[in-house]
């Protein structure tokens, strides 16, 4: 919070916390005038109330969309959670490594999906879309017995309800690997 907005908030709550000590010793009191207020506010403008994000400007998706990941056995389980109001497309979420020595099936086991819902998309058409959270997971294959990480790309695309749609946005997310995973030498012996 601004200290603009800490001191309007303040100042308002000084002014309340008088109005209602003054409301209470005079009710009852009919020939009682209220005195007249020391200071004089005036109502702020919308725009000194909200100066650090105009209700016209949108979100960046980095305000919007919170992606993380983990690995657990032989599975790279990721997510992306995101603000009410917000959606993903299921079909635009993409993970891949980006560390040699470990691969990432190319795609998504599909019984490991979050549950989603149905729309009809003005631009894409028929979309299964992901409200709140976005979850998948993917198989991990290590080809080299001292890789302890993987970085991964996770890559996704989504709306506000009200239109507002967002470039596909690409992220790197660094998933330490669990040490029972096996190498995919060790499965070919």
């Amino acid at each position: 919070m601004g200290p603009n907005r800490r001191n309007l908030m303040t100042r308002h709550l000084t002014t309340l916390t008088a109005a209602t000590v003054l409301t209470a010793l005079f009710s009852g009191c009919a020939e009682a005038e209220p005195p007249e207020p020391a200071v004089t506010l005036e109502r702020p403008s919308t725009s000194t109330v909200f100066s650090s994000q105009s209700l016209d400007r949108p979100l960046p998706a980095d305000d919007v969309f919170f992606p993380d990941a983990y690995a657990e056995d032989d599975t790279l389980f990721f997510r992306v959670q995101m603000l009410p109001g917000y959606y993903l497309y299921k079909d635009k979420i993409g993970v891949r490594s980006l560390s040699d020595g470990v691969e990432i099936d190319g795609e998504p086991l599909d019984d490991k999906w979050g549950v989603s819902e149905t729309v009809v998309d003005e631009w894409f058409g028929e979309q299964d879309v992901f409200y709140i959270e976005a979850s998948g997971a993917a198989r991990l294959a290590q080809q080299e017995d001292d890789a302890r990480s993987v970085d991964i790309e996770l890559t996704y695309q989504g709306c506000k309800e009200e239109g507002l749609c967002y470039l596909p946005v690409t992220k790197v997310l660094s998933v330490e690997i669990p040490a029972q995973l096996e190498s995919a030498a060790d499965q070919t012996e």
